[in-house]
């Protein structure tokens, strides 16, 4: 083949590619609104009838014109509407719903379909307490999906059917530490029921740091006089940064007991830990550390001494002359050419 006829035929063959793509494009576009105009017509039949049920307009039963088996219709109505009553009108809807058979509907489209219709479909079932539903959900909570996985479990929490802690963190362990983050507000909300477990957890070896910490929060968060002795042994761990997470978990969990441990936090060598136990005077009010933490106001990295700063400005609010001798120290360290610097490029980017 000459090289005319190469040219001529890798341009043709471009050319039927380009416009083979721009046909797909075009129909797929064409089949994408059309679905959406069909869901439109079928969500005007739907939502008048469900909102007459509501409103004692119609009888018992619910007319929906066999669209009840429409799994994504169901699940996208169920979610938008059910959610906006309350009472005795919730609870009208919801039983003509289950009379439909509605919520098996949704319960097969959480086992099966696309991830973004198993997702709707976990959301909904939050208007179906059953024990049905409590099985799907767990089923779902083990899922390769993590967006799956995180729909289900926020459900089941809402249901106040959280699954073990231990089964939580093993779903967490395993994945990124990005997916972990998505988790953090779901332990937090399963923990206050399950506390001894959670304790019990911070034994396991296999958990990555990032989980370590936020169990660690997780405890703190609830409030309960039970999880200061984990968080203060927490604060003396060889990792800084299991320290620093102790810490500001005790500041979460508010108990004076932490002022045991402060001392230690507040002369860490990582000036990470340092920060982290500031706060925890200052959430406190820990006074008997003010002579401690003016000390930090000294410290060589700034986000230590800005901190401190904040607190004793706080603990000292109405002493006057502890205020009056912090400002001198501060106007002393302001002469200070050093003392001004700029912080490390290291802690400015690592603090919070």
């Amino acid at each position: 083949m000459s090289p005319l006829a190469f040219l001529w035929t890798l341009a043709v063959g471009l050319m039927t590619f380009s416009l083979a793509t721009m046909v797909a494009l075009i129909s797929a576009r064409v089949v994408r609104k059309q679905g959406r105009e069909r869901r439109a017509a079928r969500r005007a039949i739907v939502l008048p009838e469900l909102v007459h049920h509501i409103g004692g307009l119609t009888g018992d039963s619910v007319d929906l014109a066999g669209l009840e088996g429409d799994a994504v219709l169901m699940a996208e109505v169920v979610r938008d509407l059910a959610g906006l009553v309350k009472g005795a009108e919730r609870t009208r809807l919801m039983k003509a719903l289950q009379a439909l058979k509605v919520d098996a509907t949704l319960r097969r489209l959480l086992r099966r379909g696309w991830t973004n219709h198993r997702v709707l479909a976990a959301e909904a079932l939050v208007f179906f307490p059953s024990e049905e539903t409590y099985e799907a959900l767990h089923e779902a909570s083990r899922d390769g999906a993590m967006r799956v996985r995180v729909s289900a479990l926020r459900t089941a929490i809402e249901l106040g059917r959280a699954p073990p802690v231990d089964e939580m963190l093993d779903g967490v362990a395993r994945g990124s530490e990005r997916a972990s983050l998505l988790f953090s507000d779901l332990l937090q909300r399963a923990t206050p029921s399950q506390i001894t477990a959670a304790i019990v957890a911070l034994d396991r070896e296999d958990l990555p740091r990032h989980v370590r910490i936020m169990v660690l929060q997780a405890l703190g968060a609830t409030g309960d006089a039970r999880a200061l002795a984990p968080l203060r042994d927490a604060a003396s761990s060889p990792d800084p940064e299991i320290r620093a997470g102790a810490f500001a978990a005790l500041s979460a969990l508010g108990h004076p007991g932490a002022q045991t441990v402060v001392a230690d936090g507040l002369a860490d060598p990582d000036w990470r830990v340092r920060l982290k136990a500031i706060e925890c005077v200052r959430r406190l009010g820990l006074i008997d550390f003010f002579a401690q933490v003016m000390a930090c106001a000294e410290d060589e990295v700034w986000w230590v001494r800005h901190r401190a700063g904040q607190t004793l400005m706080s603990l000292a609010h109405d002493d006057v002359a502890k205020l009056k001798e912090f400002a001198k120290r501060a106007a002393r360290r302001l002469r200070t050419p050093a003392a001004s610097a700029s912080p490390p490029p290291s802690a400015a980017r690592a603090a919070p």
